[in-house]
Order: C-alpha cells, then structure tokens, then sequence
C-alpha cells in the first residue's frame, strides 16, 4: 500500500505541474475537474501532494542537489582531488572546475525547479481555507512550510555567499516569494532579499512546521523531518545551541534508530529507522540522481561520472566497514560509492546519524555535554562502522568523521563554507592556488533566464551584470 500511495504522490504531479522550470500552472483541460480545483479541500490536497512529488526531480531532491555539494567542495586536482568528476556533463564539470557559466542550464533548472516547490507550497498554504478539519489544516500547513523552507535552505546555500556567524548577514541572498503566483504574465522583478532575511524564512518556517506537524506522518515530514532540518540550519549558521538542542530532540524523542550496519542504512525504497526524511522513488515515475552520475551501468548508473579517489580512502582507519563501502566497476576501473547502488531507492536526505554529529559538534562548540558527550557521540557511530573508539575528540576530529560518514551524501562544499576552510585547486596541492570559503567561484550564478526576465535582480560577482 505505501507503494502504491508513493506512485500516487508522483502521478498527481503530473495532473498539476507542467514541465516547465518556471512557474505552477494548473491543467486547463482538467478546470471543470472538482478533485484539481483550488476552490475544493480535494484540489488543496492535491497541490501539496504534488509539492512533494516536485522534490522528487531529479534536478532537485532527487540526487542532484546532493551531487552539486560535492562537486564544488572537492579540488578538481588529481593529486589531491578525494573524488573526480568524469562525466560527459559540461554544466556539472564546470562546478567541479569552480568556472561555471550564468547560462549553465544544469543550474537553471535547479533554481527554477526549487522555485516551484516554493510556488506550490505557497499555494497550499493561501488556499488552505478550503481544509475545514482544523487539525488536518495545522498539518498541511506544518508540511508546506517545511517544503518551502527546505527549498529556501539550498537556493541561499547555493546562489549567495556564506551566512557568517556572529555578523548581521546583509549579503544578497535570493528573492523572497511570499504569496503564490498565478499569473505569470505580469511584471514579477524582485531584488534580492539578505541572507539574514531569507535565513528567517527559513528558521520561522521550521520553527512553525515542528509546532504544527505530528510525531508520525508516513513518508511525508513529520515534526522531527522538520527538527532535524532545523538543526542542520541551526548548525550552518553557526547556532550550535539551537543545532545542539533540536539534534538532540530527535535523537532522544523521535524514535529514529541507526541502522544496525552502515550498509543497511542505504539502498531501500521504504523507510527505515535511520531515515528521518527521504525522498520517495518509484519503479514508475521516479528518477534517482544520485545512483544515475555515482553508480556503474550494471547497478542502473552512467558508469561512475562521480568515482573516488584513493586521498578519501587514506582518510579512513583500519579497521572501518564505511572504507570499504565501494567497489571497482568492471568496465573502466573506477571506484565507485555503494550507497546508491539501487536505482529505485529513495534518496535519504536526513539520517539520524547526521543528527550525532550535529549534537557532538555542538557540544563541543559550546562546552556542553547536552544528550551525551561529544567523544560518546563519535565513538557510538564509530562503533557502527566498526571502526576503533577515539580516546578524546577534537573538533578536526569531527568535522572528519563527518566526511567519513556523510561522504557523497551533499554535505561537502557546505561543512567547508561553514567552518570558513579553503579548497587548494592548485596543479599539484601546493597551496598555490586558494578558493576561499566565500570565493566568488563558489556561489552559482544567478540564471541568465532569471536576470533577463527579473530587471530588479542582482547578478553574482563574478557573472556580469
């Protein structure tokens, strides 16, 4: 049955949501049609349903988003490069070159993509009047909210330079949609609004679906999908006791679990205890992004466009079960990740394991030992992974267990803006060529479609005007 409502959750997308990267248009030849009309609590229900099924793209939650992260946060040197692009993409070799192109369509795409989970998401929530059950309305609102702010969250990680802590963040960061947008032939030019105010958003957001949403929702967000991502903003803008509190909250309260192995908290298409949200995948309709540019051809892959080098392996202790979580593809030699070896898995874009190290780092940050100890955190996903225990933890120790364990998962370019690190793109990693954490070659450029059409909008350094 849940596979059958997951078919279901993409289908309706299709009644709803056309093609075009753009905007939310509502099928005309379907208007007479009470069950897609925004006039019914049914019509409502439909939009959000198909909300979700917009992460589901592959130019968004479905793999790609995950794939950017690691692109723009590894060297590009083969001398010291932990994993190598490949592929045949032109738009994503650019973002592992750091020299992307404002008409890179890859990027356009994920920008106008996100948009409309923002759009959809916003239409819910202006037509919700239409839901007369009051609980059912909470929820649904609960769930747009942290769609929207889960959309939010990537567009300012990726088109605006860094949220620095302890500064007021006035830096461009995207445009802020408030309402819903019908009517896409008006003149709808916006500037920019600040990193801080679209970080509000963002927090006010989550803030808003944790009080809103239920302990258990399906596969849709319940209220801990929203304390997990809200521990992650917490901890991107530095907030390491609002990360450490909400990181703490899911592991004590919403019944996640690890997985038993580091193996088994990958490649299902149902969730699992570990998973604290993913994004659903079918057989029918579903496209996994991650498996398409990481996996060989044999396990439904390109091949290995995304391989990995031996300077991640070396990172690893012996013994570790996550060092050998990879194999060769027979057909060209590549080493390759086996977390995305099933091609109709669901994309896991929060782990419970994501929320130890959150809770550890914060912790330790803050001088805490809020939950448990920063050192008990670490050893206890050690322990999965059967790697030794570490005698004492510092926070190198943790930023690399967060590579050892999130590795390939969208984390890297992030973790490095945050904790200000630079990336050494120099021939042979002599520290003669230096991206900076708010290098302007790590931000996206604005899309060309987007400064043609928005006359207020301001360009990325770096991209013309």
């Amino acid at each position: 049955m849940m596979k059958a409502n997951k078919l279901i959750l993409l289908i309706i997308s299709a009644v709803f949501f056309t093609s075009c990267e753009d905007e939310l248009k509502l099928d005309p030849t379907q208007r007479e049609d009470t069950s897609i009309t925004l006039s019914t609590e049914a019509g409502v229900t439909n939009v959000l349903v198909g909300t979700y099924a917009l992460t589901a793209y592959g130019n968004a939650y479905g793999g790609r988003i995950l794939l950017y992260a690691d692109l723009l946060g590894v060297s590009g040197s083969l001398s010291t490069t932990d994993f190598r692009w490949r592929g045949t993409f032109g738009e994503l070799r650019q973002m592992y070159l750091k020299q992307m192109l404002a008409d890179n369509v890859i990027i356009e795409g994920t920008y106008a993509r996100c948009y409309e989970i923002i759009n959809a998401a916003n239409t819910v929530i202006d037509n919700i009047d239409k839901v007369k059950d009051p609980d059912r309305k909470a929820v649904m609102i609960g769930e747009a909210n942290f769609l929207r702010s889960l959309a939010y969250f990537d567009l300012v990680r990726f088109f605006a330079k860094p949220y620095v802590s302890g500064q007021v963040n006035n830096q461009l960061g995207v445009v802020i949609r408030p309402n819903a947008i019908y009517n896409f032939n008006t003149d709808l030019s916006k500037e920019r609004s600040s990193v801080e105010e679209v970080y509000k958003v963002i927090v006010d957001g989550l803030n808003l679906a944790y009080t809103n949403l239920p302990e258990e929702n399906s596969f849709y967000a319940d209220k801990y999908a929203a304390q997990a991502l809200l521990a992650r903003v917490y901890l991107q803008q530095g907030n390491y006791a609002g990360a450490r509190d909400a990181a703490n909250d899911v592991i004590e309260n919403s019944g996640h679990k690890l997985s038993t192995t580091y193996a088994a908290a990958f490649n299902h298409d149902t969730d699992q205890a570990e998973d604290v949200f993913s994004i659903q995948i079918t057989k029918q309709t579903g496209i996994n992004d991650a498996n398409t540019f990481y996996e060989s051809e044999d396990n439904g892959g390109r091949g290995g466009d995304f391989s990995i080098r031996d300077a991640y392996l070396e990172k690893f202790s012996d013994p570790d079960d996550r060092a050998n979580f990879n194999y060769e593809n027979e057909a060209n030699g590549r080493i390759l990740t086996s977390k995305y070896t099933d091609q109709f898995a669901n994309v896991g874009l929060i782990r419970l394991a994501e929320m130890y190290l959150i809770r550890a780092e914060s912790n330790l940050r803050s001088g805490t030992v809020i939950g448990n100890t920063p050192l008990d955190d670490i050893n206890i996903i050690r322990e999965r992974a059967n790697a030794d225990d570490l005698s004492a933890v510092t926070i190198d120790d943790i930023l690399l267990e967060r590579e050892l364990e999130l590795g390939m998962e969208g984390f890297l370019i992030h973790d490095i803006r945050r904790t200000h690190r630079s990336i050494d793109i120099s021939t042979d990693g002599d520290g003669s060529d230096i991206l900076l954490y708010d290098s302007d070659k790590l931000v996206f450029p604005i899309p060309l479609k987007e400064t043609d059409a928005n006359k207020k909008i301001t360009q990325n350094p770096g991209y013309g005007s």
